[in-house]
């Protein structure tokens, strides 16, 4: 999944930690060997909330996949890859245990 990130959006620790699917403790320790970086982001080490800039940098770096509710959802709709992926599902089922295309399906189905 590609994450198109709300850059007005902040995002808490806890919540990513749960998104990632760990706990608490281990993404905290985890974002402690992250700390130099973190610090160049001007992200204090006791804040809750990750301002979007370290939210991007987290989630690419731990391999989250952020809900469609805290994405921006204008620039995934405009987005290309997004318009080109709708349009191959919009011609493409899966049907009788292939992928078909949508006019191959018989008209009986």
């Amino acid at each position: 999944m590609i994450n198109y990130y709300d850059k007005h959006k902040f995002i808490s620790k806890r919540r990513l930690a749960e998104l990632a699917g760990v706990s608490e403790r281990t993404f905290s320790r985890y974002l402690a060997t992250r700390r130099h970086i973190l610090d160049e982001m001007g992200v204090s080490p006791h804040a809750r909330l990750l301002p979007p800039q370290a939210v991007m940098y987290v989630c690419e770096d731990y391999c989250i996949d952020l809900p469609r509710n805290l994405q921006d959802q204008k620039v995934i709709n405009s987005s290309p890859l997004y318009q080109r992926m709708v349009r191959e599902l919009q011609l493409e089922t899966f049907f009788d245990g292939k992928w078909t295309k949508v006019t191959d399906i018989p008209h009986d189905f």
